[in-house]
């Protein structure tokens, strides 16, 4: 019980009640927003994703550019005050929504609310990262990720079913509760304390020297950003393909909602397999059929895209991707100080964004040809959105190949330490 203490203090439970409630926000945008486009009468289907591949372009630009300047100055300030302003800005975008939509205006102004939705998130994501890598220590980053995965999850059965029947029924109520939600946000975000603060370094260019004139001690960091590359370039833009997939054979908000809740549910049994067996030396046996699984349904919708397919996808892609996004997210914030590199977690955290914003955007921009080039076939082709999907998928597969080759990485940085410390105790045994 002490060390579940130790883990589970008030800074931590607020890192996990953070990421709930941002996820409650992500719901809102990247599911109910999304579907308001989709079903947007007045344009056509290859219309409104391109719409849709416009809004993640912009988003995930700004999002991976607003690390650049944030580090100067998350240096010198509390870092939760980041992620009070991240939470105060996402307000607004969710206000800006409820009124656009409310006014039927807005397909209108999808670039201004990606703009403002990269710039809340820049805010809150930079705090909030930087927040977690300075409050738990890399000993307890596995068991810590795996718990705030499980509650995310959780997050992910109550939310979007209910928000789903609530969109349907009434908009206005969905906006009040969303505001609610941002409170809280801010409230939690105040409650944060990092148990040992550092001494941070903001020099990108000094942080990549040292990187390349370090490769072999910093392999696995540099393995960290890789892997964020293809999570960025597969992950995110899955999430958006489900979406208007989903919404394009069922239309409606309620079953988008029901599917993520149901499937979710389900991943919850995964993710207390992960936390009792997962070990460094066990990753192949997580990772290869996580990807073999989600490939073989990407595939049968390529083959015969119809809702049976849809469903099977939704479901492998729900309840297995959760190991993949567990060991990715407890790598990141821990590899940085395995490696005793404590005073460049903001630039660690920076070139981590660099590499995930830029996959995102790859695949964004997939996304937005796919609809350009769909619109230029006919109005409802899809034969570019599948290519598009196919690409992801071979993203995917990239992603989980990646992360083994990072565990490995530190499976060979573990050994490699065992041997030094033994000859150290050697020696001092001959003394």
């Amino acid at each position: 019980m002490r060390s579940k203490s130790k883990i589970f203090d008030l800074s931590a439970i607020s890192i996990i009640a953070c990421d709930c409630l941002q996820a409650v926000i992500c719901i809102f945008i990247d599911l109910f927003f999304i579907s308001r486009i989709l079903n947007n009468p007045d344009s056509t289907a290859s219309e409104n994703i391109i719409n849709i591949g416009l809004f993640y372009l912009i988003y995930y630009f700004i999002l991976a550019t607003f690390y650049t300047f944030s580090g100067y100055i998350l240096k010198k300030i509390n870092k939760s005050i980041f992620v009070s302003i991240g939470a105060v800005v996402l307000t607004g975008v969710v206000f800006m929504v409820y009124l656009m939509s409310k006014y039927g205006i807005l397909s209108d102004f999808v670039p201004l609310i990606a703009v403002f939705y990269g710039i809340g998130f820049g805010f809150y994501s930079s705090g909030y990262n930087n927040l977690t890598a300075e409050t738990i220590s890399s000993k307890h980053q596995v068991r810590f990720f795996a718990v705030k995965r499980i509650m995310f999850q959780m997050t992910y059965i109550i939310f979007p079913i209910s928000l789903g029947y609530v969109v349907d029924m009434d908009f206005t109520v969905a906006a009040l509760i969303m505001l609610a939600v941002c409170a809280l946000l801010i409230l939690f975000s105040c409650l944060i304390r990092p148990k040992k603060t550092y001494k941070l370094s903001f020099n990108l260019r000094e942080f990549g020297k040292l990187m390349k004139e370090n490769k072999k001690e910093t392999k696995p960091l540099w393995l960290v950003y890789v892997t964020n590359f293809f999570r960025g370039a597969s992950y995110d833009c899955f999430t958006t393909l489900i979406t208007i997939l989903v919404m394009k054979s069922f239309d409606s908000n309620a079953s988008l909602g029901t599917f993520q809740s149901i499937f979710t549910a389900c991943s919850l049994v995964t993710m207390f397999i992960y936390l009792r067996y997962y070990r460094k030396k066990r990753a192949n046996g997580f990772i290869i059929p996580t990807i073999v699984a989600v490939t073989g349904t990407i595939i049968a919708i390529l083959c015969a895209t119809n809702k049976t397919t849809i469903i099977i996808f939704y479901a492998v892609y729900s309840i297995l991707n959760v190991i993949l996004m567990s060991i990715s997210d407890s790598r990141r914030s821990g590899v940085v100080r395995v490696l005793s590199l404590h005073s460049h977690i903001l630039e660690s955290n920076a070139f981590a964004e660099f590499f995930l914003g830029a996959g995102r955007v790859l695949s964004s921009l997939f996304l937005l040809l796919s609809g350009v080039f769909d619109s230029l076939i006919s109005d409802d082709s899809t034969l570019f959105l599948k290519i598009a999907l196919g690409f992801v998928c071979f993203m995917y597969v990239m992603y989980g190949v990646s992360l083994i080759w990072l565990e490995k990485a530190l499976i060979k940085q573990d050994e490699e330490f065992k041997k030094v410390h033994i000859a150290e105790e050697i020696i001092k045994t001959e003394d």
